[in-house]
């Protein structure tokens, strides 16, 4: 199949209500990294089927020189029956290369119907995308990595782009000034969104890891996002050598707060401990080293993308649930990612 070469403008299409969730956002960051990598020159246009993109939200610093625009409100793919209208969707505007990045067929079938040069999309094992990934390209099973396919696929090679996501200075400075150079810090995120589907380790057991950090002269660091708020009285009392960014005597100034400072704060941890969750990936952004549980979701699907990562799983343990992970397990995983290092990678 014809390969796209320099395509000046690029959309790509994230599908609908799966897609507008922090953690699905944040995996996607390696994808735009990528797609700027492989073409640096084009216009990406980034278009979401429904409702607002977080793109020009919360993660808007974290997207910085990768979207030069965003598409909200299209509702394209909402219904079939959009596949039956005379006029194209996006009438009057054409893309040199359309990335669909979800699998619905309809949809897929839709998006094709945009304007375009060359159209990439994995539904149906690519049978309606003019490119495929290089020819011995494992079909990959991480998240991160099947939309890393699809720029392959585009480009007609491979693009690996770094796992750590950029910011502009001043949100350096802001964790600076939470998080002093100097101390061991230890990151811990006992949250993740939809609770119920049983994605935490107790609680109890993360202030026993944080416990025994300050026992080793190192310093708890705990991300709490606003459904965790009703934590903090716990752990303050019960860890009260711990920093809780964004509460406190810790909120940053101004407007800096929200999930970049959690990526600008994520370099100055020695390791960090998370249930599968957006904030997880976020530390890992950051080039946090990681030690993530997970119970009853998929690490090989939905692991975070750093080379230096430790996963425990509940299964491994003789389990399912999260409470089958024990606290002396995690304990050990903390020490040998600060042992090993910035670079530190463990199975």
């Amino acid at each position: 199949m014809a390969e796209t070469v320099n395509p000046g403008s690029i959309l790509v299409y994230i599908g609908h209500n799966p897609d507008n969730a922090l953690g699905e956002n944040i995996i996607k960051l390696p994808f735009l990294r990528a797609i700027r990598q492989a073409f640096p020159e084009a216009r990406v246009s980034w278009m979401y089927g429904r409702g607002p993109s977080f793109f020009e939200d919360s993660l808007k610093p974290l997207a910085r020189g990768l979207i030069d625009e965003v598409l909200n409100h299209t509702s394209l793919g909402a219904s079939a029956a959009e596949l039956f209208r005379r006029a194209p969707p996006l009438p009057g505007r054409r893309f040199d290369l359309v990335i669909d990045t979800q699998h619905a067929l309809h949809r897929t079938l839709i998006v094709r119907r945009v304007a375009h040069g060359r159209f990439v999309s994995p539904t149906w094992n690519f049978l309606f995308s003019d490119m495929r990934p290089p020819a011995g390209l494992p079909r990959p099973a991480l998240l991160v990595d099947q939309l890393l396919a699809l720029v392959a696929a585009a480009a007609g090679r491979v693009v690996r782009p770094s796992h750590v996501a950029p910011l502009p200075e001043p949100w350096y400075a802001a964790a600076d000034r939470i998080l002093h150079p100097g101390p061991t810090y230890v990151g811990l995120a006992p949250g993740a969104g939809r609770k119920e589907t049983g994605k935490c380790w107790p609680l109890e057991r993360f202030i026993a890891v944080a416990r025994e950090q300050g026992r080793k002269g190192r310093v708890p660091v705990f991300f709490l996002g606003p459904n965790e708020a009703g934590w903090l009285p716990l752990l303050r009392q019960r860890v009260p050598d711990a920093v809780f960014p964004g509460w406190g005597d810790a909120a940053p100034p101004g407007d800096m707060a929200g999930p970049p400072l959690v990526v600008a704060l994520a370099r100055r941890l020695a390791v960090a401990v998370s249930n599968c969750s957006g904030t997880g990936h976020l530390l890992a952004a950051g080039g946090a080293p990681m030690v993530s549980l997970f119970g009853p979701t998929n690490p090989k699907k939905f692991a975070p993308y750093t080379p230096s990562l430790r996963v425990l799983t509940a299964q491994r343990f003789g389990g399912t649930t999260m409470d089958s992970i024990p606290a002396d397990a995690v304990l050990r995983a903390v020490d040998a990612q600060v042992a090993a290092g910035p670079a530190g990678a463990g199975a």
